[in-house]
């Protein structure tokens, strides 16, 4: 398949055999990639992959090399655009697992979403693994992936440093020249996140400021979802400003455990970008 490859390995504490079973067996993968249809067994197999109650891959295995790799075609839903993925193993112990996505768009924002999603799903892989060798049994697995799942999705903060002393970012009158808001009167309506999806609004439902030193604002990141809380603040020191993010509630969002992911990594490069914005204008 032409395309643009993308990229993920981790260094697993484990043998070859379980690392495998893990890619193949559905009561093994349930516990870090989705719930099988079932085992992955033979060349030309198709079957779906589960990863949440609304999110499902259909898979057609492409090549099995026993303990080495696997290849498979993907797409989400079952529709296009289909995804050509491919594991290899290497190693005895540990074992180094490589996954390669070739993707049809090398959108930034594409590219970095499919690496982010395969760190999530081979940290839980990592986890799983102690509790887990070649002989477990496979009602116990799957017990241990229903239960588990991925913990709670860690809060979003980041940091700049501006050599700007004296400056006030959040002051009302520059404060729109950096930060992604808009409104048609104050305070700000809307909150933008831009990716490969273009910008996106996503509503303001509440909005404090203290002076000019600190805002908070709920963001609807998930209609009918609790607000996420993100909150700007500003440090000035003699020669440099300090500008800081913190923006949380990501685990309470009524999605599946990975588009609740791949959302808040969304905000995050939206964040990281909006800062690096405010160090330039």
């Amino acid at each position: 398949m032409r395309g643009f490859p993308v990229e993920h390995s981790v260094r697993l504490e484990s043998d070859p055999a379980t690392v495998w079973l893990m890619l193949v067996e559905a009561g093994r993968a349930q516990a870090w990639w989705g719930r099988l249809e079932r085992d992955i067994t033979h060349v030309a197999q198709e079957l779906s992959v589960s990863t949440g109650s609304s999110s499902l891959y259909r898979v057609w295995i492409e090549s099995i090399t026993p303990g080495e790799a696997l290849e498979f075609t993907s797409a989400y839903l079952g529709v296009s655009p289909v995804s050509s993925v491919r594991f290899d193993l290497s190693g005895a112990g540990p074992v180094r697992l490589c996954v390669t996505e070739t993707v049809d768009s090398a959108d930034p924002a594409t590219i970095y979403q499919v690496r982010r999603l395969w760190q999530h799903r081979f940290d839980r892989l990592a986890a799983a693994l102690p509790a887990m060798s070649a002989t477990d049994g496979v009602s116990d697995i799957a017990e241990l992936g229903a239960r588990g799942g991925p913990g709670p999705i860690p809060d979003i903060s980041v940091r700049r440093t501006l050599d700007r002393p004296g400056w006030r970012p959040l002051h009302r009158a520059v404060l729109s020249e950096w930060l992604p808001l808009s409104g048609p009167a104050w305070p700000p309506r809307w909150f933008y996140v831009v990716d490969s999806e273009g910008p996106r609004p996503f509503p303001i439902v509440r909005w404090h400021t203290h002076f000019d030193d600190l805002i908070t604002l709920g963001i609807e990141a998930v209609r009918g979802s609790p607000p996420t809380e993100a909150e700007v603040a500003v440090t000035a020191h003699s020669a440099s400003l300090e500008l800081q993010v913190r923006h949380t509630g990501w685990s309470a969002l009524d999605l599946d455990a990975e588009t609740r992911e791949v959302l808040r990594d969304r905000f995050l490069a939206t964040w990281q970008h909006t800062l690096q914005r405010a160090a330039q204008v």
